[in-house]
């Protein structure tokens, strides 16, 4: 009966231990390479080792051996400071030379901050420590690394921050899951094989999200957020091949599940204002499985890839998204594409949004959604070299909603047929013929003009008999030289039905008005599977209102030119 209080007893003191061995921190105090202590067995107690002095080997054989999370901190006197070659004046550089001891297997936090708290800013374009041509592995749950430059890092844990990095390095994150990348000024980013991941608030050359087949996606990922502090500023990927070819893709996605970019900016200088990479041919690329994947109010942009050399000099290459591979679920909501940061479209691509290159990169999924119908869920896409939205020629069904596209150099969506070529599709008799998005008619306008102050758009949709339809409408200042529309104002939508020969005549009353002199133009989506039309033919605006433009509940809202 008196075993259960000394039992209470040690407890405590086994809790106090821990909670002491919690708080400790161990500081580096040498950049020079030397272990001292036993390799296998040294723990905190046994540092400084004879020399008096403690190196980054030792301190993290120390704390791997120690119970509890500690932290590593660093106090490297200004005489050691780079010392290895001038290149790194002002920084900490640490060689590895007498083992693979660059590993935390027990959390612990590696907080290279403390150097700058300790000599000051020594580095002024980063962090001041410095593991010369290594990666730091974080292989124990719950570790974190900060304030290192130049170095690349892996985490294979769980629950790992990686957080106020500098210096271009390679973040990956490795199996584990629900851990943080934030802040940091790096290279590649990459989540392997790993779910339930938060990326905020870097800047980064390229974000690379990947699992291993169908069976194993990378699940639940997110980059970036609606806070401003959460975007990502991914400024663009690529190289060139020996004969000056461009190839890089900004943002990769490859066999995942339950993805979400959001509110970053892909493709141009942090600015907004510049193409970020010269070379970077895609800006996100879908490859493999992918599904349920949220590609929400980003700004992509700035992906052109420019030939060099003899063989590609002047030749220009890219897609700002491109589709590819298998999956479902698929929307893209929100995103400006091709629009630098003044919202002018400077900064295009040579294909805005491509679903399914018939030719290189085919897609045999389904449900893709460009755009919604939540406040602001449309997309711009402007700018463009070639097509808006091309959509390939077995691609289906791909719903476009309130999505604008205008200043595009071909059509502002093109849908291929099954014998291949770009440019306008005919209507057919009953919507019979083939291609991407079954080639889904489009309505046929008669006229849009003021009538009592409100737009009214007539015409008629000849398609499939006895089908529901859902018509938009839209207006820019200028009607493409197709004869058919780009779409720089989108006007409000309707529902039709057709009959048992394929028609459907409407006299729509528009909730948004356009000025006079602008074109209305109009696609047809097949409800309830999403196959949406190329744009129609442009009719002018004829007419105005009494002032500014009105709506049918009496509201006015004022147009921009």
């Amino acid at each position: 009966m008196t075993r259960t209080p000394r039992l209470g007893a040690a407890l405590a003191i086994l809790v106090a231990l821990g909670s002491a061995a919690a708080a400790q921190t161990v500081t580096v105090t040498t950049t020079a390479d030397v272990v001292d202590i036993d390799s296998f067995t040294g723990t905190v107690a046994d540092l400084p080792g004879p020399d008096g002095l403690v190196s980054l080997s030792e301190a993290m054989i120390a704390t791997n051996n120690t119970p509890g999370h500690q932290t590593v901190a660093f106090a490297i006197p200004a005489s050691q400071l780079g010392w290895c070659c001038p290149a790194f004046d002002g920084i900490a550089v640490f060689h590895s030379n007498v083992g693979f001891y660059w590993r935390a297997n027990d959390e612990a936090t590696i907080d290279g901050t403390t150097q700058t708290a300790f000599a000051g800013d020594t580095n002024p374009d980063g962090a001041e420590i410095l593991l010369y041509g290594k990666t730091f592995y974080l292989n124990a749950d719950n570790s974190a690394l900060r304030g290192f430059h130049g170095t690349s890092v892996q985490s294979g844990g769980a629950g790992s921050v990686i957080e106020d990095n500098t210096g271009f390095m390679n973040l990956t994150l490795f199996g584990g899951g629900g851990s943080i990348v934030r802040g940091n000024d790096c290279g590649t980013i990459v989540l392997d094989r790993t779910n339930d991941n938060v990326v905020v608030g870097n800047t980064a050359q390229r974000v690379r999200i990947w699992g291993f087949g169908p069976s194993q996606p990378a699940t639940g990922n997110r980059v970036g957020g609606p806070a401003p502090a959460d975007r990502n500023f991914i400024t663009g990927y690529g190289t060139w091949n020996s004969e000056g070819l461009p190839s890089g893709t900004t943002v990769e996605l490859f066999d995942t599940l339950g993805t979400r970019l959001e509110n970053n900016w892909i493709g141009t200088t942090p600015d907004g204002l510049s193409q970020g990479n010269l070379a970077s041919t895609i800006g996100i690329g879908f490859q493999g499985t992918n599904v349920d994947v949220q590609v929400v109010r980003n700004r992509i942009a700035g992906i052109l890839g420019h030939g060099m050399g003899p063989h590609h000099a002047g030749q220009l290459f890219g897609w700002a998204v491109l589709i590819s591979g298998d999956g479902s679920g698929i929307e893209l909501a929100g995103n400006t594409i091709g629009l630098d940061a003044n919202d002018a479209p400077t900064l295009g691509s040579v294909w805005g949004i491509d679903v399914g290159n018939p030719v290189t990169h085919p897609w045999n999924g389904t449900d893709v959604r460009i755009g919604s119908d939540e406040p602001g869920g449309g997309n711009v896409v402007a700018g463009h070299v070639l097509n808006g939205i091309t959509v390939g020629r077995d691609a289906t069904p791909v719903r476009m909603t309130g999505t604008t596209a205008y200043e595009n150099g071909w059509l502002g969506i093109d849908l291929i047929p099954t014998g291949y070529g770009y440019g306008v599709t005919p209507n057919d008799p009953l919507d019979a013929d083939t291609g991407g998005n079954g080639l889904q008619n489009f309505p046929d306008l008669a006229g849009a003009s003021y009538q009592g102050g409100y737009l009214r758009v007539t015409g008629a949709l000849h398609s499939s008999a006895n089908g529901a339809f859902r018509l938009e409408f839209f207006a820019a200042p200028v009607c493409d030289p197709s004869g058919h529309g780009q779409a720089q104002l989108c006007l409000g939508s309707a529902f039709v039905a057709t009959d048992a020969a394929g028609d459907a005549p409407f006299d729509v009353v528009l909730p948004i008005g356009a000025p006079a002199g602008w074109w209305v133009s109009a696609t047809a989506t097949a409800e309830p599977s999403g196959e949406t039309s190329e744009f129609s033919a442009c009719v002018p605006v004829t007419g105005s209102p009494a002032t500014g433009v009105r709506g049918p509940m009496g509201t006015t809202r004022n147009y921009r030119r």
